[in-house]
């Protein structure tokens, strides 16, 4: 659990090592390991996903908007269903109405989003034909989603071998993800719909900043330099705290304002999902922090702290 970490700056990609991230102070360490694209500078931070202040709750509305919801969702009428779920959860469902919309809500977004069926009239999604000579992350780039996502949801073997004319389903981008720090809850969204649900683990003493913060940077698997001295362990140790994952964020918003030194990544320690265990940084299992990686975007994604 490492939060004290910043990028240096890259050479060429074809000269490159793999990428560093070492502390702002002398006494600490980082973070290395390879990344799914080449490093540069990362643009401006920006006001888009959700802001830190939530609206104001209307139980009353959120009730009646979920029942709506789940009629919808009895009646097999999926986007109708997918609709009102997410306007209830947005107005503000009681927390013993939570769970159930949460896991619906997930599960729509498996059968809508995440899968390879595009459902008519879907405004979240498009279709695309690949044109000749384009390459999946060139695509990916254009609608704010990652090349990974597109090539899970479309079951393509391999990122960079597409062919043109083939049709593919486009998430319209970027998701943005949000924390509840008192219930150690993730909801990640697509738009203002909720597409997945994760548990999570904080920072020891309320250590992980409230506010919104950008998505810096992402590595694929780091190597673990421990913040307060020790034995450096490698990406692909069963021993690396990290997991696999590495992904940085920059505080934009609120007391993370500045904020360069916390991250997401995967744990060791699965007692520590739904605890404040941590040296700040915000801990996932391991599938799910793979499965959200694929999700957020450099640059473009939030994730909003309250």
């Amino acid at each position: 659990p490492i939060r004290d970490a910043a990028p240096t700056a890259s050479p060429p990609r074809e000269n490159r090592p793999p990428p560093r991230l070492i502390s702002e102070r002398p006494a600490d360490g980082g973070l290395a390991g390879g990344s799914d694209r080449a490093a540069a500078d990362h643009p401006a931070p920006t006001a888009s996903g959700p802001t830190v202040a939530p609206g104001p709750k209307d139980y009353s509305r959120a009730v009646a908007l979920r029942k709506t919801g789940f009629a919808a969702h009895d009646r097999g009428e999926t986007l109708e269903a997918r609709t009102k779920l997410s306007e209830a959860l947005a107005s503000g469902l009681p927390p013993e109405d939570l769970a159930k919309t949460r896991t619906t809500l997930s599960q729509l977004a498996d059968q809508t989003i995440f899968s390879a069926t595009i459902t008519p009239d879907d405004p979240l999604v498009s279709a695309y034909v690949i044109q000749p000579g384009e390459v999946l992350a060139k695509i990916a780039a254009r609608y704010d989603v990652t090349s990974a996502l597109l090539a899970r949801i479309n079951h393509l073997p391999d990122v960079n071998r597409v062919r043109a004319g083939q049709r593919i389903k486009v998430p319209q981008g970027p998701f943005h993800a949000v924390i509840q720090r008192d219930t150690f809850d993730m909801d990640v969204f697509l738009q203002t719909t909720l597409v997945k649900h994760f548990k999570i683990g904080l920072g020891q003493n309320d250590s992980t900043p409230a506010g919104k913060w950008q998505v810096r940077d992402k590595l694929l698997n780091p190597t673990y330099y421990p913040p307060r001295g020790g034995d450096i362990i490698a990406a692909d140790d069963p021993k690396n705290p990290l997991g696999e994952r590495w992904i940085g964020l920059l505080g934009v918003e609120g007391d993370a304002v500045g904020q360069v030194r916390y991250g997401i990544h995967g744990t060791i320690e699965p007692e520590s999902i739904g605890q404040n265990m941590s040296l700040g940084c915000i801990r996932l299992p391991n599938p799910d922090v793979e499965f959200l990686f694929d999700l957020l975007v450099e640059g473009k994604s939030t994730v909003l702290v309250r």
